[in-house]
């Protein structure tokens, strides 16, 4: 099964993401948007994983979770991959307690290599994606569009845990169904 690692995203802060794809979503481009009840913050991406090894992977992911403490983010911010000119992703930003997020990501990392998952070889850039371009009909409007929510901020929320979750590809986007959770302790 498809699998990953992430942090949940509380429904109010996905309600107000929704209110900015709506925003982008009249802009003229054609784009596959991310469904507001599958946003979350992905720490790392497993792939298939035979379901033998979902305990195995649970325990590393309390190992990753012990002693971080819960911490505060923020989701501030929009942007595009990999550059205005020609977008292919549409993102919303995290700032906030960075410096802990990212050292949580960096046990993740540690604990899932020590299980043989292939190292990440791209740097950490914590983002939230709320669409996919496929092209832009009006690129007057989407910069406008895009300009309008560039300086938003949402909701924050504390992260408490991490989940590991299953990806089950439909044809009206991925389903998203969390196999188990680390607390922070």
């Amino acid at each position: 099964m498809r699998t990953f690692i992430a942090i949940e995203i509380p429904e109010e802060t996905k309600r107000a993401i929704a209110e900015v794809q709506a925003r982008l979503k009249v802009s003229g481009a054609e784009a596959t948007w991310t469904r507001p009840e599958g946003i979350h913050l992905t720490l790392k991406f497993l792939d298939e994983v035979p379901e033998e090894r979902i305990s195995e992977i649970m325990a590393a992911l309390q190992q990753a979770a012990y002693g971080r403490g819960r911490f505060h983010l923020t989701v501030a911010g929009t942007g595009v991959f990999p550059h205005e000119r020609n977008p292919r992703v549409v993102w919303i930003g995290i700032s906030g307690e960075l410096d802990k997020l990212r050292r949580l990501q960096v046990r993740v990392e540690e604990q899932m290599v020590r299980l043989g998952f292939p190292q990440e070889d791209r740097r950490f850039t914590p983002h939230l994606t709320l669409g996919r371009i496929k092209h832009l009909l009006l690129r007057g409007s989407w910069m406008r569009a895009l300009e309008g929510v560039k300086d938003i901020t949402l909701p924050g929320f504390e992260v408490a845990a991490i989940s590991l979750m299953k990806s089950e590809l439909q044809p009206t986007g991925a389903v998203y169904t969390e196999l188990g959770k680390a607390e922070l302790t």
